[in-house]
């Protein structure tokens, strides 16, 4: 704590804060009032006159309503921040010396400037930088223009206010304020994800202001504040590039509904309203009017984590590996002269352009990436230029030149079900692909498996059905043939959970997002699709280099975790095999408690335990393997008459709601936090060795305290624990 004289001198800067914020809340609610009113009349004369007025008047009416809405909407973002501050101004300090002057900054969630002095800056304002980045001592940061300021910190300090009272205030080091984040960390979990402005730490604010590069991977173990991160980096864009970016050209891509409502709240709360969320599948079907979709992810994860091995699973096991890939990679190579029409051009029974020539062509644009019409569309330019030059613009020859060029619609649909119209062909090339990408024999499916899953997917697309697994595939499939449909809109992507996307929804996305910065976040130790793992980003990173000239890449790795204790970490290293190494905030808890039930009292154990955890906690999860499990939870949830304490989740559920004990599979527990877990039954049947992940996942969404329970045997990945 400060001195009785410093804290005098802190509140009376409070109440001068608080003051000045009133006057500014007083004088933009009557801008905001008054532009409202200009804009209502504005709008009745333009629509009263429209038959009056010229088209140039009219031009400069509408020209003048747009000028006036977005001083409006500028007034109005000012006034919600301005709001947001009454309830806690600033939450931290501190004082600059430039050689010159000493500068006292405060930090806040938003600007408050009043006679051209700053009272509060905004957390992302770059001189704000130095708080994150230096202790005490020499510090520097870069202006908007380029220029360095270096100088030195002579004070640090922190604040918890509460509208108008100091709740506390102390003096800080990095000592201090690793107990002050240790300390936060051990408070229950309210609800949904909290912003982080007052504890973002060092290797966090550089991924947050990093801004140089054009696709950037951010990894790190669970708990490292991955999405947290990511979400202030977006809050950062916003603000660090006002002028060429709002919140209509930011996309996260996240695992699923359930997620994108846990993360709904940070944005908001850092002065930023939210942008748009959605999954992957849900943002490019847009792009497949052609079938009907058929499953969504959570489908694919429970038919992976399920108890059937049937054809539904090899199908989704070859479609999200890299061999399904060269497979696609290899057919568009044997439609390719067929669908650019290369053959000898005959004009009047003489051949005027050879087929060797054009193939010669064909292959020079085929190395510069574009679709096959954009290919065919150079090759007819240039043909016809050549043919004009050797005729001398014989115009007769050239009509029937480009008679001869005409290729007849390329229709992406007709040309994939081909693919799916023999099965020989279809168990022969992928027979060619194991050859040539060397899979071993006990990692190939047989033909007997090959050609279920040939009569399998044959049967939906002809029925215009494409199962999720196809999806990815088809929509590649079809930007190669014709071309994507680019969302240069979109100049901000951030893609959570980017270990578990296959390279072809990786292709995917970066032919759609072609202008865009795109953001990566991802743990590869929390890779649950085994069918497209991969050992590293690198392979991402080409995908990307391959789809962009000169694109600039980074890969940054958060090397600390914040979430779980000392014990729930302890134990969940030793669950990941070779994992990197990281750090962790040493905040001791409970033992992990590992415990052997009997089938018969299962359940009730098990919601015995979570109702007693609720009372000591705020959010508390019963994490199951699969959705069948959790449906067994529920009908024991529904037979005791549990539903107002208890909320079982299932795909169709969309909202976080941490005021009910919350029994989810594991899958939809991604990116998720409780302050308790309980893992429903780790036997040695429910998480195997090659399942280690998936159990990595569970037993990090723990914040104070893991139960695991199990029937039977123990799984293998807790036994000696």
């Amino acid at each position: 704590m400060i001195d009785n004289k410093e804290l005098k001198k802190e509140k009376d800067y409070l109440k001068t804060v608080l003051y000045i914020l009133n006057k500014e809340i007083e004088k933009s609610s009557g801008k905001v009032a008054d532009l409202n009113d200009d804009l209502q009349d504005e709008m009745k004369y333009a629509w009263d006159a429209t038959n009056r007025l010229s088209d140039v008047e009219f031009t400069y009416a509408i020209a003048d309503i747009h000028r006036r809405s977005y001083s409006r909407n500028t007034i109005a973002d000012k006034l919600k921040n301005y709001r947001r501050m009454i309830k806690s101004a600033y939450f931290a300090r501190f004082d600059f010396d430039d050689g010159e002057d000493v500068l006292p900054v405060y930090l806040g969630v938003a600007t408050l400037e009043n006679d051209e002095c700053f009272y509060v800056y905004d957390w992302r304002a770059p001189i704000c930088g130095m708080f994150y980045d230096y202790e005490m001592g020499e510090a520097s940061y870069v202006t908007p223009n380029g220029d360095e300021i270096k100088g030195k910190i002579v004070l640090k300090r922190q604040y918890k206010i509460e509208k108008d009272k100091i709740i506390e205030v102390f003096d800080t080091n990095m000592q201090i304020i690793d107990d002050i984040l240790r300390q936060m960390l051990q408070e229950n979990t309210n609800g949904k994800m909290k912003n982080i402005v007052s504890t973002i730490q060092k290797e966090q604010n550089k991924v947050i202001r990093k801004n140089d590069v054009d696709v950037l991977v951010v990894s790190g173990p669970a708990g490292s504040g991955k999405t947290s991160v990511a979400m202030h980096k977006i809050a950062y864009i916003l603000y660090s590039l006002k002028d060429k970016i709002n919140n209509s050209n930011v996309l996260i891509l996240s695992p699923n509904d359930i997620f994108s409502n846990y993360i709904s709240n940070v944005l908001p709360q850092i002065g930023e309203d939210n942008v748009y969320q959605t999954t992957f599948m849900d943002y490019v079907k847009t792009f497949l009017t052609e079938y009907k979709v058929s499953g969504n992810l959570t489908d694919v994860y429970e038919k992976i984590y399920g108890k059937t091995r049937d054809v539904v699973y090899n199908s989704i096991k070859l479609k999200f590996s890299a061999v399904y890939l060269h497979l696609i990679e290899k057919y568009l190579e044997q439609i390719r002269e067929e669908v650019l029409g290369i053959k000898d051009i005959v004009v009047d029974g003489k051949v005027i352009i050879e087929k060797d020539y054009l193939k010669k062509i064909a292959n020079e644009f085929d190395s510069e990436g574009i679709s096959y019409l954009k290919q065919y569309q150079k090759i007819v330019e240039k043909i016809l230029l050549h043919t004009t030059i050797k005729t001398q613009n014989n115009k007769n020859i050239l009509a029937k030149m480009r008679k001869n060029l005409q290729i007849s619609k390329i229709k992406p649909k007709d040309l994939y079900n081909r693919l799916y119209s023999n099965r020989d062909d279809f168990v022969n090339l992928i027979e060619e692909i194991y050859n040539i990408v060397g899979t071993s024999k006990q990692n190939r499916f047989t033909i007997n498996e090959l050609t279920e899953i040939f009569n399998y997917t044959q049967s939906n697309i002809n029925k215009g059905i494409m199962p999720y697994e196809d999806v990815s595939a088809y929509l590649y499939f079809k930007n190669r043939l014709i071309g994507s449909n680019a969302q240069n809109q979109i100049k901000f992507v951030m893609i959570d959970e980017a270990q578990d996307y296959s390279l072809m929804q990786y292709k995917i996305i970066a032919s759609i997002f072609k202008n865009a910065n795109i953001t990566l976040l991802g743990d590869l130790n929390q890779n649950i699709m085994p069918f497209s793992s991969y050992k590293n980003f690198d392979s991402v990173l080409n995908i990307f280099a391959e789809a962009r000239e000169k694109i600039r890449s980074e890969s940054m790795y958060l090397s600390k975790t914040y979430r779980s204790t000392t014990e729930i970490n302890s134990f969940a290293k030793t669950v990941v095999a070779d994992s990197p190494l990281y750090n962790q905030i040493e905040r001791h808890g409970d033992p992990v408690l590992v415990k052997k039930l009997t089938v018969k009292d299962k359940y009730m154990i098990l919601l015995k335990d979570a109702l007693n955890l609720k009372n000591q906690y705020k959010s508390v999860a019963i994490i199951t393997k699969n959705q069948a499990e959790t449906d067994e939870i529920k009908k024991y949830v529904i037979d005791k008459k549990l539903q107002s304490s208890v909320k079982v989740y299932s795909k169709r559920d969309k909202t976080f709601n941490s005021d009910k004990i919350m029994v989810m599979p594991s899958y939809l527990s991604k990116g998720l936090e409780f302050d308790a877990v309980i893992v429903s039954d780790a036997n040695d049947k429910n998480y195997t060795l090659e399942e280690r992940n998936l159990f990595y996942v569970v037993c990090t969404r723990a914040l104070h305290k893991l139960n695991i329970y199990y029937t039977s045997k123990p799984s293998e990945l807790i036994v000696n624990k």
